[in-house]
């Protein structure tokens, strides 16, 4: 009889001790509460490839691990909702290290990120760019923005290209002092 009570304490207590372990995981999901929603980031390559298909221009940022700036609007513009939500639906984000040697397949070959970064004429981090669906540049923004600037400077852009961009109103630069 003490076998068949210990088998089944046994049964019991490892059955006890399942759920048991699975309670803190259950509690910390209730703590932390429904995770919200980021930026959308992509590789380049790749968020060239989706802006072509649907028209839509790329942001990119242009980054360095050892960045403190890089970080800091990570931690506070990027992650801003209302900031999140214009990357997500106006634009395609992508992030790019602007050191890596990583190899980008683009229309016109390939180069490393850091290669399109000096190309694009990027000398510090971190630097904002914006790039239209034929994959010219419209602008380069080098440093660090807060939300209210990146808000501003995102819906600038946003209707800049919505007017036509390059094609119709050339430089962003021009148009964005003619506008004033």
């Amino acid at each position: 009889m003490t076998g068949k009570i210990g088998a089944t304490s046994l049964r019991l207590g490892f059955a006890l001790a399942a759920v048991c372990a699975a309670l803190p995981v259950a509690t910390q999901a209730q703590v932390q509460g429904p995770v919200q929603p980021g930026v959308q980031w992509g590789s380049l390559d790749q968020a060239m490839h989706t802006a072509k298909s649907q028209k839509k221009a790329v942001f990119v940022m242009v980054y360095a691990d050892w960045c403190g700036y890089c970080h800091q609007m990570e931690a506070t513009t990027f992650k801003d909702p209302q900031i999140i939500s214009k990357l997500n639906t106006a634009f395609v984000p992508a992030k790019l290290n602007g050191e890596s040697p990583k190899i980008l397949k683009l229309d016109k070959g390939s180069v490393t990120e850091s290669q399109w970064a000096q190309g694009q004429g990027v000398e510090g981090f971190p630097s904002l760019i914006v790039v239209d669906s034929k994959g010219r540049s419209v602008v380069i923004y080098p440093g660090f923005m807060t939300t209210p600037q990146t808000s501003k400077f995102l819906s600038d852009v946003g209707d800049f290209l919505r007017a036509g961009g390059i094609d119709k109103l050339g430089n962003f630069i021009d148009w964005a002092e003619k506008r004033g």
